[in-house]
């Protein structure tokens, strides 16, 4: 009895499908996680950025400099966590761009 590998039992569906190579599909997998966080993050800059229409720095010193409002307070912090996110995602795919580059 033949055993076959799945790679040998998938490949018609990649043929069928014009893929290559099961990397192939693990770096377009990788790169579209990647991007639909980094898209998620910033549609969530651009919530807070037309809700205050000011720059996080600017809303932030705003808030320092008036009373406390806990509203304003946990937008940013989850503002600040939404440029963390953003910033960590674009290096992540800068890092993953070069690992692709040099293979």
């Amino acid at each position: 009895m033949q055993v076959l590998s799945i790679e040998e039992k998938i490949r018609p569906f990649l043929k069928e499908l014009n893929i290559k190579s099961i990397e192939e599909i693990v770096e377009d997998y990788l790169f579209t996680e990647i991007l639909f966080k980094i898209n998620q993050f910033k549609d969530e800059l651009e919530f807070f950025q037309k809700k205050y229409n000011k720059s996080f720095e600017e809303m932030k010193k705003e808030y320092e400099n008036s009373e406390e409002d806990f509203e304003i307070y946990d937008d940013l912090m989850a503002w600040e966590f939404a440029i963390e996110g953003f910033n960590y995602w674009n290096k992540k795919l800068e890092e993953l761009k070069s690992v692709f580059q040099d293979s």
